[in-house]
């Protein structure tokens, strides 16, 4: 998955999240960035492609082990407070999406890693091909849905 897609797709996540949760408007909207700063580019698990080179398995190794971040789940239940853990949350939403991407659109190497860098497993849908472009495209559209059910425009079940 391309990093526009990446953070496109954080964006989207991060929304739903937080209208299913009644997150007030700021926390929505900080969440939102947060997630999208950590689902591309040198603050995600792409940062293997640069200040993280040393890292095992190279592109798509370890920082691309969906373990890490379910590490980082059960860190912050257990040991953050729950008013502040929020943003935290929202970090590894980001970072979780960036692996769902990967795995519904990685081509070299197929998906991610089942095992710390090996056992690559994944849908391989063509990264950059026209089921991404489309979506690419639609997913402003959907952002701008999300917002509109957000300010109670349409009729969405929110968990309280």
């Amino acid at each position: 998955m391309d990093g526009s897609t990446h953070r496109l797709f954080a964006a989207s996540t991060s929304l739903a999240v937080s209208t299913a949760l009644g997150q007030p408007a700021w926390q929505t909207v900080t969440a939102a960035v947060i997630a999208t700063a950590s689902s591309a580019g040198w603050t995600s698990p792409d940062a293997d492609q640069s200040w993280l080179w040393w890292v095992p398995g190279g592109h798509r190794g370890l920082t691309h082990w969906w373990v890490l971040p379910a590490l980082g789940a059960v860190a912050t239940a257990w040991f953050v407070p729950p008013e502040a853990a929020w943003a935290l949350w929202a970090l590894l939403l980001g970072w979780s999406s960036h692996l769902l991407g990967d795995f519904l659109f990685g081509e070299r190497p197929p998906g991610i890693p089942f095992g710390p860098w090996w056992g690559y497993v994944g849908i391989r849908l063509d990264s950059g091909g026209g089921l991404e472009r489309g979506l690419r495209w639609a997913m402003p559209g959907i952002l701008l849905w999300q917002v509109w059910v957000y300010h109670g425009g349409a009729p969405f079940p929110t968990v309280t």
